[in-house]
Parts: C-alpha cells; structure tokens; sequence
C-alpha cells in the first residue's frame, strides 16, 4: 500500500513536472517569437525616424541655402544697377556736370549699395555652401540609418533548443507562484515610485525593478535590451534631450548663422542706399538735363516714401538694447529734402547772394542728417550686448534661436532664422536614440542587486579637435558683424570727409583746386588761364551769374576753333543742315556789343 502510494505520489510529481516543464518551454518559445517581432518592430520604427531625422538635416540646410541663393541674385541686380549709374547714366555725359556737393551725396550712397551688395553676395555664398557641406557631412558620417548587424540579429533569435539552458528554477516554474514577472514600462514604474512618470524617457524597465522576478529569458531581453548598441561611457542627457542629429547640427551651425543674419542686413543696407542714390541722381538729372523743375520734387518725394517703409518694414526698436541715437534712422529719407530745395536755390535764374548762403547751408544740413543717419545704422546693426540678450520665445511655426547667439535684435523679424529645438516636445520619442544608447540609467537603475544594470549610454558632442586646426576654425576672428560694421563706419567717414570738402569749398570756392576740363592735353600738364582757358565756355570779366547768360557763353571752343565756327541752336543728334550764317551774325553781333558794354 505504501508503495503503491509512492508510485502514485511519484507518478503525479513527474506528471506535475512534466507538465511544468511543457509549459515553460511553451512560454519560452511563445516569448522568443515575440521578441524576435519586437526587435523588427524597433527596428523598423527606428529606421522610419531615422530617415524623418535625414529629412530634418536636408530641411534644416536647404533652408539656409535657399535663402541665401535668393539673397545673392538680389545683390548681383542690384550691383548691376548701380554700375548703370555709375557708367551708362552717369550725369554730365549729356551735358552740363551737376554741383559737386550734389553728386558727393548721389555718388557716396550709390558706392555704398554697390559695396552692401557685394559684402551680401560673399557673406551669402558662405552660409549657403557651409550649411550645404555641413549637412552633408553629417548626413555621411553620422546621422545614419541605423541598420542591425548579424549579431543583433543572431541575439534576438532564440532557438527552441536554448530552453533547456535556462535554470532550473524557470524550466520547473509554477505559475501564479514564482518568477511570473511581466515587461512594464518605465512610466508605470515611476508613476507607483514617485507619483509622475515624467522621470526619464520611455524604455523596458528591467526585473530588478518590479517586486517580483521574471524568467531568466525575460531578464536577459531586458539586459539586452537595455545596454544599446553603442559601447562607452559618457554624461546623461535629460529626459527630454533633442535627438542626436538636431544636437550635432546646433553645433555646427554657429559657424555660419552670423553670416546667414548679415547677408540679410547687407540687403537692407545697399537697397537703402541706393534708394538714396536715386533720389539724388533724380535732382541732377531732371534739374540740369531734363530741366523740369517740379517732376524732381515729386520723384524724390516717392523714392524717399519708398526709403521710409522699407526702414518701417525691417528696423524695429529693440526694447533690450541701450541705444545713443533713438529714431535717427528716419533723418535718411528727410536728408534728401534740404538736397532738393538747395539744388532749386543753386540753378535759380536771379544771382543773390542770400540763395547762395541759404543753399549752402541746406547742403550742411543734408551732409549732417546722412552723417547722422548713418551712425544711427552703424548703432542697429551691432550685435546685441551679451550682458542684455535677446530671449525669443520659442513658438510653433516661428523663428528661434538660442540666447547665447549675438544677433542684432533690431532685425529679428526678419531673419528667418531656425535654429534645431533643444529638446523634445510632449509625445515625442526618441526611438533611435533608445536603441543605440539603451537606458537612461537614472538612479533608481543604478542599484546594487539590480537585475539588467546597463553601462551609462554615451553621447556624441562636438568638440574642438585636439590635432591641427580645422580650416574654418582659423577664420573666426573674421565675425560678419565686424565686416558690416566696417562698410558702415567707412561711409560715416566719407560723409566726414565730404562736409570737410564743403567746407573748403566754401572758403575757396567751389572747384577751385581742380583745373577745367581739356580735350587734348593731359589736365596735369597746363595752367589755368583768367578769366578762362581753352576748352571751357566763352568767359567773361565779371562772375559767373551775375549777368544773364548768353547762348554764345556756351559755346566749347580748342585750339583750333573759334566761337563763330560752332553751330548754336543745334541739336547734337539732329541731322547736318545748311550752314546759319544769320544765327552766327547774329551771335558775333551780340558778344561784340556785351564786349562793348563791358566796365573797363
């Protein structure tokens, strides 16, 4: 009988292991299918992320190189009128040279455009082609597909055979009894450990964390799962860290957003000038050439509204900024108006010597608001003081950067600048970041006894290379900032340098330290002869305006051409016609009887 009890007890305890052991195996190869579909799955989202993380790079880079492409042909059109200007539509070629007061202020802001303009051409082809190779450096060497290897592979598949390695405690587990651990995520465990499971960010949490332990298979997924795929040590990153490839990209677009800011402002400046320089080229054109009197005022009038709204549109009073000269920028587009009302005194028909004292100190007033006007640009266009930076706020589809770069905050709406987030917006993860770099390994992680313990994930950060110097590395003294502010200090000079060119004007006279003008003798190489010199009009005894002019002082006369010999009244494109005897009388006939008046 008790044999027989024996056997039954021993039938039933083999019976009850046999069955254990079924299943176990059964959950062990149930388990190892699905982790084998959960590392494809990983995988698979983590390729998808990683190729939306290339998308961010291209986007990020052809954002700059648009931008700057477009800036690069406005300022080449630009240059090519301001060579117009310069040659075909130069004044005087047609007749007469306007005042030179009138075409210092027409020629200084004309060469400042060209000089803005080419500054913005060089300052824009860098940013574009930097950011180009940056982007495409980063997108060959590191912000890569993360495809597995054979050996991730081989450590995700589990063959059958593999059970009966296990333990024998997990081969003979009882279920509801022991080790019937199940996966949870971090959240959960920090939701019953510190009421929020906002600690850290989402991965398999190991065993060692739960109350109670899990198969010796499932604490292996966990291990493995946990320790990533990349070896080293290195700093923690927060919970909430921007991925790897916005970090990488921070860092390297510091090297080129100063030139990407102040290609824009390049723009503004040489559209700015050469604004002015229309509306001063309008009042020697029209006034000497086109002698229409009232079409100057209206057409400077709409060029300097034009200088206005384009200085109302881009410059904007930073609050966080100490500024010397508050609202100076609109003495600009008013410095044309002293320009255009002294250019109406200096050809008026009746000499007085009232117009002439009035006329030059409106032409003071004019050089004064451009010198002014001009240091008030030198102010905006340097960058903010580090003591008082910018914050922006950063806002769902707005511009941002980080307060550590030095911009000037007076253009901030338009520079059209992104700079990668720092961090990751609620319900976003990091997929690709959790697999290379496993878990978190906060402090909770970090327990003695633990099971699944992983080495702390590494982070890859940009750092100077300790070897030679980088080529770009050598050029950061050359700050954009600098460039810019020197083309504006050099043109607060040239203004300098004009009002003390007036000034000596006003003692001697104007154009007196220059010889006329000669057609076949290098002017270095005569004298100047009184009251006047070959190859300038008829002059006469008394000064220039004080009588009313005759057509005969028109005439240009050489060497070897007399004032009778000229055709006066003609057209210089009109055809050939008879020879006017009666108009040449006529003139010889008048210079004779001035001549005969003349005091002796």
């Amino acid at each position: 009988m008790a044999s027989a009890a024996a056997a039954e007890a021993a039938f039933g305890a083999g019976a009850a292991a046999l069955g254990l052991f079924s299943y176990n195996r059964g959950n062990f190869q149930y388990d190892a299918s699905l982790r084998f579909e959960r590392f494809n799955a990983g995988r698979e989202f983590a390729l998808e992320q990683a190729e939306q993380y290339r998308g961010d790079m291209r986007a990020l880079s052809a954002l700059t190189q648009k931008k700057n492409t477009m800036y690069a042909i406005m300022a080449s059109l630009c240059m090519a009128l301001c060579v117009a200007l310069y040659c075909a539509g130069r004044l005087g070629l047609h007749g007469p040279s306007p005042p030179a007061w009138i075409m210092g202020l027409w020629y200084t802001n004309n060469a400042a455009a060209f000089s803005f303009m080419a500054l913005a051409i060089w300052l824009a082809t860098h940013a574009a082609f930097r950011a180009q190779s940056a982007s495409v450096s980063l997108l060959t060497r590191k912000i890569r597909v993360p495809v597995p290897t054979l050996k991730q592979l081989d450590q995700a598949r589990k063959f059958a055979s593999e059970f009966e390695q296990q333990s024998w405690g997990d081969m003979f587990r009882v279920p509801y009894i022991s080790n019937n651990g199940a996966p949870k995520t971090d959240d959960t465990v920090e939701v019953k450990a510190g009421g929020k499971g906002s600690g850290s960010r989402s991965h398999s949490a190991p065993p060692g964390r739960r109350s109670r332990p899990a198969s010796s298979w499932v604490r292996e997924e966990f291990e493995t799962d946990r320790a990533g795929t990349i070896t080293g040590c290195a700093p923690m990153l927060p919970a909430d860290a921007a991925p790897e490839h916005f970090r990488l990209y921070l860092q390297l677009q510091k090297e080129w957003f100063a030139y990407d800011i102040y290609a824009r402002v390049c723009i503004l400046l040489g559209l700015l000038s050469y604004v002015h320089a229309l509306g001063y080229y309008g009042l020697g054109h029209i006034n000497i050439e086109l002698r229409a009197f009232w079409v100057a005022y209206a057409t400077g009038f709409v060029l300097m509204v034009l200088h206005a709204l384009l200085l109302r549109f881009d410059v904007v009073p930073s609050r966080s900024r100490r500024e010397m000269l508050p609202r100076c920028e609109w003495l600009g587009p008013l410095a044309w108006l002293p320009a255009a009302i002294a250019m109406s005194l200096d050809f008026r028909v009746q000499f007085s010597y009232t117009a002439v004292a009035v006329c030059w100190v409106l032409i003071f007033i004019s050089y004064a608001m451009q010198l002014l006007y001009t240091l008030r640009l030198l102010e905006i266009v340097l960058p903010d003081d580090r003591r008082s930076p910018l914050r922006p706020e950063e806002r769902i589809g707005s511009s941002w950067w980080p307060e550590s770069w030095r911009i000037p905050s007076t253009f901030q709406h338009v520079l059209y600048l992104v700079a990668p987030p720092r961090s990751l917006q609620p319900g976003q993860h990091d997929i690709v970041r959790e697999i290379k770099e496993g878990a978190s390994g906060d402090a909770e992680d970090g327990r003695a006894g633990d099971a699944g313990v992983a080495k702390p994930a590494p982070r890859t950060e940009v750092h100077p290379p300790a070897g030679p110097e980088t080529p770009f590395g050598r050029t950061r003294h050359i700050e954009p900032w600098r460039l810019v502010a020197s083309v504006v200090a050099a043109l607060c000079a040239a203004w300098a340098f004009l009002l003390a060119g007036c000034v000596v004007d006003v003692v001697l006279g104007e154009q007196a330290l220059v010889t006329a003008p000669h057609w076949s003798r290098p002017p270095m190489t005569r004298l100047s002869l009184e009251p006047h010199e070959l190859g300038t009009p008829i002059g006469f005894p008394w000064p220039a305006g004080a009588r009313p002019w005759l057509p005969e002082q028109m005439a240009w006369h050489e060497e070897k051409r007399r004032a009778e010999m000229e055709t006066l009244g003609a057209r210089r494109l009109s055809a050939p016609g008879a020879p006017r005897g009666s108009g040449v009388s006529a003139a010889l006939d008048g210079l004779l009887s001035v001549l005969a008046r003349a005091p002796r």
